[in-house]
Order: C-alpha cells, then sequence, then structure tokens
C-alpha cells in the first residue's frame, strides 16, 4: 500500500490551478471558479534552474524577516540544480536540495513558481508525502509571500479533487505560538522565568480564545449554515517528548464535543472532524486547560518533590528504589490530568443533556391541552443524534477518501504506574482546574449540548 495515498490528487489538484493561472493574460487578469471571481496574483516564471535558485532563496529570506517560522526550517538554505530528467521536480530532505529539469530537456513546465513553491513546501514541512500537513503548510506559504487568492483557488482544487479542506496552525495559530512558550517553560531552571513564559502563554490563551458562551448562541445559527467540516490542529514540533499526552487530552476534550480526529504518526498533529462551532469550542477549552495542566505540573515538579519507587531489577533479580526522573513524573501528571478532564467533561455533558431534556419537558407538558399535542420524543435527543450520525457520516468518508486504516498508539504505554505520586498531583489538579469563562458567574466551558 502506498504510503502517500494523497500524492496524485495533490498533483492533479495543481495540474488544475496551473491551467486556472494559465488563462490569465496582461488582458485578462480574472477567472472564475464556482461561479466566484478571483483575481490571482502574478505566477513568477524562470528561464532555468539558477534564476529558481535565486527565488528560493528570495522566499525563505521573506519568511525570516517577517519572522513566519517553520520550525526552523526557514533558516536552513536550499541549493537548486539541474535534474537529469524532464518528467518531475523533486527535493531531497537529506540534502536539502530542489532538483527541476532544465528548459533546454523539456523543463519549461516546471520552470514556474507554482511548481518551485511545491518543493519549497516540502522543504518547510520537513517530511516526505502530500498529506494534510502537507498540503497546510503549502497553502501556508502562498498566503505567507502574499499569494492569498492563489492559496484560496488552491483549495479550490483540493476540493475538485476530492481532497479535504486543510487549515494551518503553525505560525498564525494560537497553540503554536502557546507550545513555544510551554517548551521554553520547561527547559528553563529559572524560576522566574518559568513564570514569565507561563504568564505570557496564559494570557495569550485568554486574549485568543473565544467566549464560550456567545459561541454557543452562534451554534445553531452556524451549524444550519455548514455541514461538518475538517480542521488540522498542529500540537508541536517532531521529536518533542509529551506529545502523545498533548493529543491525548486534546481528544478527551474532542470526543465530549461531538468530535471524530485522526492523529499523525508521530503525534503532532491532529486533525478534527465536525462542526465548525464546535471545533472553536474546542480549541478554545484545549488551549486553556494545556496552559493550566503545564503551569500546574511545573509548580509541583519545582517544589523538591522527589517521588521514590519500588521496581523489581529482573537483571539482579531483586527489589530496588529509586527516584522518579522528571519526564517519568510529567508524563504521569499529564496522563492522569487528562484522565480526570474527560470525567469532567462527560459529567457536565451528560447533566447538561439531562437538564435541557428535562426543560423540554416541561414546558412542552404546560403548554399541552390535548393528548394529540404531548410530546411523543425528546426534540434534545433527536437534535444531538442527528448531528452525530452527520458526523459520523462525514467522518466516514473521509476515512474511506484519504485511505486512513489503524489505530493510534501514541499513548498505549502508561506512566501512571511508573510515578503514582505524580499521577496522583495530576489527578488533583485537573479536579482544580477552571473550566469556566467567568469564576463568578461559574459558566461552563464544557461541552455545549
Amino acid at each position: 500500500m502506498s504510503t502517500d495515498p494523497d500524492r496524485w490528487a495533490a498533483y492533479a489538484a495543481e495540474d488544475r490551478l496551473a491551467a486556472w493561472l494559465d488563462t490569465l493574460t496582461p488582458e485578462r487578469a480574472e477567472i472564475t471558479v464556482d461561479g466566484r471571481t478571483f483575481r490571482p496574483e502574478t505566477e513568477p516564471r524562470f528561464t532555468d534552474p539558477d534564476a529558481a535558485g535565486r527565488y528560493v532563496d528570495r522566499v525563505l529570506a521573506h519568511l525570516r524577516e517577517r519572522g513566519k517560522q517553520y520550525g526552523g526550517r526557514e533558516a536552513v538554505p536550499v541549493a537548486v540544480r539541474p535534474r537529469r530528467g524532464n518528467r518531475a521536480a523533486t527535493y531531497s530532505l537529506s540534502t536539502a536540495t530542489i532538483a527541476v529539469p532544465p528548459f533546454e530537456r523539456g523543463g519549461r513546465w516546471a520552470l514556474r513558481g507554482l511548481v518551485v513553491l511545491h518543493e519549497i513546501a516540502h522543504h518547510l514541512h520537513g517530511e516526505d508525502g502530500h498529506g494534510p500537513a502537507w498540503r497546510g503548510t503549502f497553502v501556508r506559504l502562498l498566503e505567507d509571500i502574499g499569494s492569498p487568492v492563489t492559496a484560496e483557488l488552491l483549495q479550490h482544487a483540493y476540493a475538485e479533487e476530492g481532497l479535504g479542506q486543510v487549515t494551518h496552525s503553525v505560525d498564525d495559530g494560537t497553540l503554536a505560538r502557546i507550545a513555544k512558550l510551554l517548551r521554553q517553560a520547561e527547559g528553563t531552571h529559572n524560576e522566574h522565568e518559568r513564570e514569565a513564559f507561563l504568564a505570557k502563554a496564559q494570557g495569550m490563551a485568554t486574549k485568543a480564545s473565544i467566549a464560550l458562551a456567545l459561541a454557543r448562541a452562534h451554534t445553531a445559527r452556524q451549524e444550519r449554515r455548514d455541514q461538518p467540516v475538517a480542521e488540522s490542529y498542529r500540537i508541536g514540533e517532531p521529536g518533542k517528548r509529551g506529545l502523545a499526552r498533548y493529543v491525548r487530552l486534546l481528544l478527551n476534550v474532542a470526543h465530549t464535543n461531538d468530535l471524530r480526529c485522526t492523529i499523525s504518526h508521530d503525534s503532532t498533529a491532529v486533525t478534527l472532524y465536525g462542526f465548525a462551532a464546535d471545533i472553536e469550542v474546542t480549541k478554545a477549552l484545549y488551549e486553556s486547560l494545556l496552559v493550566q495542566m503545564v503551569t500546574d505540573c511545573e509548580r509541583f515538579l519545582a517544589s523538591g518533590k522527589r517521588e521514590v519507587v519500588r521496581s523489581w531489577n529482573a537483571r539482579r533479580r531483586r527489589w530496588e528504589t529509586k527516584p522518579v526522573a522528571t519526564i517519568t513524573a510529567r508524563l504521569a501528571f499529564y496522563e492522569a490530568y487528562a484522565m480526570r478532564i474527560h470525567q469532567r467533561l462527560d459529567a457536565a455533558r451528560k447533566a447538561e443533556i439531562a437538564a435541557a431534556s428535562a426543560q423540554e419537558r416541561a414546558s412542552t407538558a404546560s403548554d399541552a391541552t390535548s393528548p394529540a399535542s404531548a410530546p411523543t420524543s425528546s426534540e434534545t435527543a433527536l437534535a444531538l443524534r442527528e448531528k452525530e450520525l452527520a458526523v459520523h457520516d462525514y467522518f466516514a468518508d473521509a476515512l474511506r477518501r484519504n485511505r486512513v486504516r489503524g489505530s493510534w498508539k501514541g499513548d498505549r504505554r502508561s506512566s501512571i504506574d511508573a510515578a503514582p505520586a505524580a499521577a496522583g498531583e495530576g489527578h488533583r489538579a485537573a479536579g482544580r482546574a477552571r473550566l469556566t469563562d467567568d469564576p463568578a458567574r461559574g459558566r461552563q466551558l464544557g461541552p455545549a449540548g
């Protein structure tokens, strides 16, 4: 089975976009797609691979000058060389080299901005394949270099080739910036620096998070307008320890809010499937809980309480007592925290649904004037069921379309038994975690019924 199932559809989408752009002339600067008129930015063309190389240098310099971050990949130089074959342009991750066929070997089709930017997106993404995460990088790259109309047209082309809509949150997304601050907080031994990083992260999350009461007020209107959608959500950078626990926290919030998810193999990204309002609620709650979780964990680790556990040494065939490693304590804290948050949100959801159903029955009974007007079913239950089926069908179709198989195994190894005291602290911290956007009034940030 191909490890890159979206490859040919992505190529077909770019061919479609190239065909649209090729219809433009100095006299005809607009095109019409799906009944909408677009005025794309001018696409650069090149005479040879050297000219393409100079363009690559300018693109990367532009990203650095404007603070557009792609996990540091924007600072890695890229070489461009001629390619012997004329049927493909390629990027080598190991050497950071783009190879394009020259004009004299039939490479005219490759000496254009769309093709070169495709390869730059591979460089910035840092992984092979043409999946949703890479497509999100390509769309974001177009936006970051000042081609938002072309980026929107690329999204249309993806949709026409059966590829799901992609979003990006690596630079512009709140979570990526918060995650960077949290990594800095985790990496410093200076208590004042840690507090400063965490305070800044909390302020950013508070400023960017939506007001959940307002989101609920608009939920019905948004869902009437939209069908379920998919949104890619960045968790962290590859190789970061503990990403699976971040993912588990997000999954627990997402499932309680009627979302379904797919997770990247390295736990760096989650794709959320569901209604737009529920996705916004989930992101806002997750970002708030993430900051609270890391803050409470760092406070616990900084307390100096070194947990000691007794374990069996199979090589020496004896029981030994040894201190728990800091990373093990952190993972156990995060794991228990996520479990407790799930319990709280699930209970809140059930209570809210029960209250809505009870209020509905009471209202219907008080207005009933004849046996024919008596309720035969719960509108709340029916609405929730219809919503669940809509998301289920959309998610199942996405799995088939993207050929997704298997299950995520990122957090199958538990750390709770290895650090029970840290897990207990995580459980208690989650019990204290604020799930409201207004402590005085106690409004629930959790699932909207």
